[in-house]
This record gives C-alpha cells, structure tokens and sequence, in this order.
C-alpha cells in the first residue's frame, strides 16, 4: 500500500492532475480509478500480462494497415485536388455566365419597356423579368439551378389590385389572351421574320379589347423600316387567319392591310378566273330588280283588290 501511494505522488509530480484553476484534469480521472487492495492490483496485473501474451505477430494484418493507410492518403489527395477543380470549374462557369445573363437581362429589359407600354394602351398593367428559381436571391445556388430558369409575365387588370404572375388559377381566358399577345407583340420587336402567321388570335376576347389588339397588330406590322439600306430592319409581313372580325375596324382602311376572303364549298367556282367582280354584281342587281318589281306588283294588285272591295260597299 505505501509502494502504491508513493507512485501515486511520483506520477503527480510527474504529471499534474489539476491545471492552474485547481480543476480536475482527465489523468486525475483515471488516477482516481485505480485500488489501493494489493489483491486487487495483482488481479489487474495478470490480466495484463494476458492480454501482452495474447498478441500474436500477424504479418498480414500489418500489410492490411499499410495499405489502407496508402488508400486513405490516396483518397485525401484525390479529393484535395477536386476540391480545387471545382473552385477552377465554379469560376469557369462564372466567366461564362456574366456576359450571357447580361445580353438576356438586357433583352427582357426591352421587352418589358415594351410589353408594360402596350398594356397601359390597354388600361391594364404588366412587367415581364427573369425568374431565376426559389433561389434567386441566393448567388451561390444560381450557379446550379439554370434549368429553373424561365420568363415571368406579371399582370393587373384592376387598378386596386397588385402585379400578378400571368396564370389560368388567377386569370380569366380573356385576360389571359391579351397579356400572350402583348407578349408576342413585344417579342416580335427584337426577332427579325420574313412573315409571321397567327390563328384566330382574336378569339375569347371581348369587342373593345379586341379592337384594340387588332390597332396593336396593324400598327406593328405596318411601320416603315427602320434602314432602307438594311433589308432585316423591315417588321415583316403579319398574316391574321380569324374565321370573322368585328364591323367598323378603322385600322382596316390601312393601306397596307389586305383583305383576303376564303371562298369554299360545293357551290364555288371550279378556276379562280371564274370569278368575276362584275358579273356577280349585275346578277346581284338584276336579283335585287326582280324582287323589287315582284314587291311593286304585289302592291299593285293588293290596291286593284281594296278598290273592288270599296265598290262594292258603296253598291250594298
């Protein structure tokens, strides 16, 4: 016991089990843990020499360490170096990712000068801007997401109502109809085409937005060309199928709007050169002649019987 007790003092002054604060330092712990019982020492001690005799040299387990180690230093440096290939790639991507978001920026930018200015022709309002995903106002995410990407139209209809994303859950059919041709319309402005050709694009809307979309549509398919010298400056011309159009279209008398009705059926003419203006309109006269004569015989004879019916009641 006094053998053991005076380890206890050679191993504190060796090593200190409390710091400069008087705390209890982790060798106190393990200090604290050991018996004062010589039978219980000895017990211990056995044990130990046990398990030093247990141990076998065992060349393959030694090999196996060796080359897990290389494996694991391997691995480290492999993912050293990827850790500065994707800094290498994130900065690559960066270099390519300014310039192309700048030219888009500034493209929706001339289409929403555009687009809110046709939808005020309107009385309405609307913006167009890039969506950039949930991300958007994370930068280090934007780097990953541009397949969430996209174009969003935001609308109002109503004065007291707030800009909108375009959709059918808020929008009506209607409004949802003038807002894509707006769009178009403001689109159409930064593409160059020969033509353009739309179907029934006026159908669903009601007569005043729809005469104002057919204003819209003349008015850009009609300008002159920005350069003579240039023959991409022109606007192209712009073919509006539509199976009827409303009456009294002033924007119609244009002259450079052309008027184009479809004839069909099994009563149409067999060869274009069949028809002729002025023949049709001499059968129409001559048709519209013999009513008039039939109405005016009608007349005739309804008065030749109102006379003979008054003669004969002055004669009664």
């Amino acid at each position: 016991r006094q053998l053991v007790s005076g380890l206890k003092q050679r191993a504190e002054s060796i090593a200190p089990i409390t710091d400069a604060e008087g705390n209890g330092t982790p060798l106190k712990a393990l200090l604290d843990e050991i018996t004062d019982e010589r039978s219980e020492l000895e017990d211990l001690i056995e044990e130990a020499k046990d398990r030093i005799r247990n141990i076998h040299d065992n060349p393959e387990v030694l090999r196996r360490y060796e080359e897990q180690t290389r494996e694991l230093e391997a691995q480290r440096e492999k993912f050293e170096g990827m850790k500065d290939s994707k800094g290498a790639r994130k900065e690559e991507l960066q270099n390519l990712k300014m310039p192309y978001e700048a030219s888009l920026t500034n493209i929706v930018s001339k289409v929403n000068i555009l687009f809110g200015g046709y939808m005020t022709e309107l009385g309405c309002a609307g913006e167009v801007r890039i969506y950039r995903g949930e991300d958007e106002n994370d930068g280090e995410n934007q780097m990953d997401n541009f397949k969430d990407w996209g174009i969003q139209i935001r609308v109002k209809f109503r004065e007291k109502s707030e800009l909108q994303v375009l959709s059918a859950r808020v929008h009506s059919g209607g409004e949802r109809s003038v807002s894509t041709i707006m769009y178009l319309m403001a689109m159409q402005d930064m593409m160059v085409s020969p033509f353009r050709c739309v179907d029934e694009i006026n159908q669903g809307l009601d007569e005043r937005n729809e005469r104002l979309v057919f204003r819209r549509i003349v008015q850009n398919s009609t300008r002159d060309a920005e350069l003579q010298s240039d023959p991409s400056s022109h606007c192209g011309q712009y073919f509006l199928i539509t199976p009827k159009l409303l009456p009294n279209l002033t924007d119609m008398e244009h002259d450079d709007v052309t008027v184009l009705c479809i004839f069909n059926g099994p009563h149409n003419f067999k060869h274009f050169n069949d028809f002729d203006a002025d023949k049709i309109i001499q059968m129409k006269k001559r048709s519209v002649g013999i009513k008039r004569d039939a109405e005016n015989d009608g007349d005739e004879d309804s008065d030749s019987q109102n006379k003979r019916l008054r003669t004969s009641d002055m004669d009664v």
